[in-house]
């Protein structure tokens, strides 16, 4: 399957909306609920790692005051771009399960603040 196309009308979907919504996003040819394929989270998140990993340990060794938290603060910032960038270009997309509809519990015995309890 290409990437970023709907399974159900087999059109495209904006890389926006990929990025935005990944978890339950609506196609905006047929209004199907989608969401991104593991696999496609799966190797966006190894590219963030290796990036953010790259960038810490290209930028250690700053002698600075900020020297020890600057590293961290890049790579960070660098997992918070390369992983969105990466899901935009290799999203695969599925059918998102129906959301689950709960049901309110009816109480059926003495109330909690009721004289039913132990202690008065």
């Amino acid at each position: 399957m290409a990437t970023r196309m709907c399974p159900h009308c087999g059109n495209t979907v904006p890389a926006t909306l990929v990025m935005a919504f990944s978890d339950g996003l609506e196609c905006p040819h047929c209004q199907t609920l989608l969401q991104v394929a593991n696999g496609s989270r799966m190797v966006a998140s190894a590219a963030g790692l290796v990036a953010a990993w790259l960038v810490w340990r290209i930028t250690r060794g700053s002698t600075n005051i900020l020297g020890f938290a600057l590293p961290v603060l890049f790579a960070v910032l660098a997992f918070g771009i390369v992983s969105p960038l990466v899901l935009a270009f290799t999203a695969g997309l599925r059918l998102a399960p129906p959301p689950q509809v709960f049901e309110p519990v009816a109480s059926h015995g003495p109330s909690v603040h009721g004289h039913a309890g132990g202690h008065h």
